[in-house]
């Protein structure tokens, strides 16, 4: 196989957006987002891969802009420098044994390779992955954060009136506030629309029982990490204790950590994101799930149109996943800002995949230096 232009270079560039609402889990609130844009440059001036990591949740970052800004500088480009556009396996083994840990960091770097790659053929990502099964991709609409069941039941309402089928709420604060709020969202968008349950590691055990079994007439699509992500053998508990099949998160950050998962039975889904698994890690989770006989979830709260294209190219060519897809974006804090010049979402609730080669979008980089900052 001929060698595509090589990697002359990395640079990342920090953004960061603020909007007119606090988003609120029970982890933190915030009304800010971080993330970098990463572009590996190539021989041919015309030729770059790009990608995005985000940092996040909120509260509780994962992983710090500095440290990625750092990684990708100091670790990530050395290793990738020299090597071929179209060596995405190895480019990828490269950075996975000089950067321990950091999965959100290897992720979008990841992402931008399968970018870069695909470009290099003149293909889409989708069909480098496998094929695409899907064009039109259906997505949820924006996350019910914590607040009063009154404000989450309106915010559910006017979801549902602008065509989304499906709505997530978050909750972890007390059993007795948290049924009171799932119980005013389904009352709020009737019989039909799937309602999913995020308490984001704030329970024990024992209370995690007690309030899924408090919500079960609800008709709960599936409860996320109730409890903590360090607590393997507490999800095998209230798995077995509760009707509502449970979802994990936090527990899984490697496909490692989702074989742990499938071999334990401690859930029966597990959520996938491009943007912490990247494009490869994320493919193989899914198709470990599909063998396992098991439901995987695709998707992240908050990711600009960047992060966002690279998880539809995923929805696109896996066929067993559950949507509609968890395809994020700022409005959760009251904000449309992006940093792609294409408009993903042709129609409420559903993105149109975008033609062209690798990601099929082009950076808004006037949008971009507004968004600019320094870590």
């Amino acid at each position: 196989m001929e060698n595509g232009p090589s990697i002359t270079g990395l640079e990342p560039v920090l953004i960061n957006v603020s909007g007119s609402k606090d988003f609120k889990i029970s982890e933190g609130k915030t009304r800010n987002h971080t993330s970098v844009i990463v572009r590996i440059k190539t021989e041919d001036e015309n030729l770059e891969g790009i990608g995005e990591i985000v940092c996040a949740p909120p509260g509780k970052p994962e992983e710090l802009p500095e440290e990625i800004m750092g990684a990708l500088q100091n670790v990530v480009a050395p290793v990738l420098i020299g090597q071929p556009s179209n060596n995405r396996a190895g480019c990828a083994a490269r950075v996975e044994a000089a950067l321990k840990g950091r999965p959100w960091t290897k992720a979008g770097v990841n992402n931008a390779l399968f970018d870069l790659h695909a470009k290099v053929y003149g293909t889409s990502v989708s069909h480098m992955i496998g094929g695409r099964v899907n064009d039109i991709i259906p997505v949820m609409g924006t996350v019910l954060g914590i607040d009063t069941p009154d404000a989450m039941a309106r915010q559910a309402a006017l979801t549902v009136g602008e065509g989304f089928i499906a709505v997530k709420v978050k909750i972890g604060e007390t059993i007795a506030s948290d049924v009171a709020r799932v119980a005013a969202v389904r009352e709020a968008v009737g019989a039909d629309i799937q309602v999913r349950v995020d308490a984001n590691d704030h329970y024990r055990p024992a209370d995690a029982i007690r309030l899924i079994r408090a919500i079960e007439r609800y008709d709960i699509e599936h409860v996320e990490q109730p409890i903590s992500r360090r607590d393997l053998l507490g999800m095998v508990e209230v798995r077995n204790a509760v009707g509502i099949p449970l979802m994990t998160d936090d527990m899984v950050a490697t496909p490692e950590e989702a074989m742990t998962v499938i071999r334990l039975g401690a859930a029966d889904r597990i959520k996938v994101k491009v943007t912490k698994h990247g494009l490869d890690g994320a493919k193989l989770i899914t198709d470990m799930l599909a063998a396992a006989g098991l439901t995987p979830v695709l998707g992240h709260v908050f990711e600009m149109g960047l992060a966002a294209v690279a998880e539809a190219h995923l929805a696109a060519a896996v066929l067993n996943l559950a949507g509609p897809h968890e395809i994020g974006s700022m409005r959760p804090m009251g904000t449309d800002a992006d940093i792609i010049k294409e408009k993903l979402q042709v129609k409420p609730g559903f993105i149109q995949l975008p033609d062209g080669p690798g990601l099929g979008v082009n950076l808004d980089w006037e949008r971009i230096e507004q968004m600019r900052t320094t870590a």
